[in-house]
């Protein structure tokens, strides 16, 4: 029998991929005779809505698999190829989520080890607490839940329920062509949008949701990007799973429609909002500051130097406890990216802000400057 090994992909919560680990995770599990490696088994656990200590939640799993005839025998991926893919689930479902449940409601994307079924599986959670209290207030219809959502997207089957084309689904029918668009109006207020393919007479109807997110640049090319190890090394189809049941597949020439789509969008799309990221990143004291109360520090990014705003956290203070601040001071902190956007789509210079300190590493030990000038011995 053919060997395969289907890589088990998932995403990030918040720009940062997070993993559950435990001690000797695959200490029980059986040892595939053929490929050496664990058997894995894909549980998925799907709620809807529930409380716990972050509000109301909504949370639902899903699996994506990458696969080739080529694979045989190979049990690797290239990184290059798998990153950006593991950051554009992510990116790709948060944008989702606002376009159904509005700024207020955030998305979490989690990579997920489930240790009895010895294999990683995407856990996703939306925090919904304020804006359901908005909706109802407004007497619209409730929250998207994640469950919902996903299936918009059509990560839980590209087809949709009905023969409904979801979000993929549509990109791939578009495959990058002109449309004419007309919008109906329904009772629900949720809005059908009718789409047509300039000079033909075939139409289809689409959530006016769906057809709105794939107007957004942001999703497309995280769509993009989440099928960037198709096509190489191998890799010729993407299977869309739910626990041991593959829902849908994604083969080489859905992909070439879909990315088609996502560059026409891109080009053709007016980007007017700023373009937010958070990620987690190493920053270090580039001159050290003598304002306590200064708002903004200079620090050092990789190679080049930015001021980033500190106002939401204790850098400051903590340095005045320590007696003062030193060049190459280092922290580890979740970043706020913003890139503001002028009516030509023409990005301008981004703003940073350092949501939260991790860590801080002291810079070798020398002579310290102080924040009020003057030094110390360390």
């Amino acid at each position: 029998m053919r060997k395969k090994y289907l890589f088990l992909l998932c995403s990030y919560a918040i720009a940062e991929l997070t993993c559950s680990t435990a001690d000797t995770p695959f200490a029980h599990a059986k040892i595939d005779d053929h490929t050496k490696f664990p058997q894995c088994h894909v549980a998925v656990r799907g709620r809807s809505m529930a409380d716990d200590k972050e509000g109301k939640v909504s949370r639902h799993d899903f699996s994506v698999a990458y696969d080739g005839e080529d694979r045989v025998g190979q049990h690797s991926i290239d990184v290059e190829n798998l990153a950006p893919a593991l950051l554009a689930f992510g990116k790709l479902i948060r944008e989702a989520n606002v376009e159904f449940n509005g700024k207020k409601s955030s998305a979490k994307v989690s990579v997920v080890s489930d240790f009895e079924a010895k294999c990683f599986h995407i856990n996703f959670e939306v925090v919904v607490s304020l804006f359901d209290q908005l909706k109802t207030l407004l007497d619209s219809p409730g929250p998207s839940t994640a469950k919902t959502i996903l299936e918009w997207l059509g990560l839980l089957g590209i087809t949709g329920g009905s023969g409904t084309l979801t979000y993929l689904g549509y990109l791939k029918w578009k495959r990058g062509r002109k449309v004419e668009v007309r919008r109906i109006e329904d009772s629900d207020h949720t809005g059908t949008v009718e789409v047509r393919i300039e000079g033909e007479h075939n139409s289809v109807q689409i959530h006016n949701h769906v057809y709105n997110l794939s107007e957004n640049p942001r999703a497309l090319r995280a769509t993009r990007d989440a099928f960037l190890p198709l096509g190489q090394d191998g890799f010729e189809v993407l299977r869309l799973k739910e626990g041991e049941t593959t829902l849908d597949e994604i083969d080489t020439s859905d992909v070439e429609s879909i990315v088609a789509s996502c560059n026409v969008g891109i080009e053709q799309a007016k980007e007017t909002e700023p373009e937010v990221e958070t990620t987690s990143a190493w920053l270090s004291v580039y001159s050290p500051v003598y304002d306590a109360t200064a708002e903004n520090w200079r620090f050092r990014l990789g190679t080049n130097v930015i001021y980033a705003d500190i106002t939401q956290t204790t850098i400051a203070a903590d340095a005045l406890e320590r007696g003062g601040a030193m060049a190459d001071d280092s922290y580890q902190v979740r970043l706020e990216i913003t890139t503001e956007i002028d009516g030509k789509g023409n990005r301008k210079q981004p703003q940073y802000k350092i949501l939260s300190v991790v860590r801080f590493v002291p810079a070798s030990p020398a002579v310290q400057t102080s924040l009020f000038g003057g030094s110390d011995q360390r």
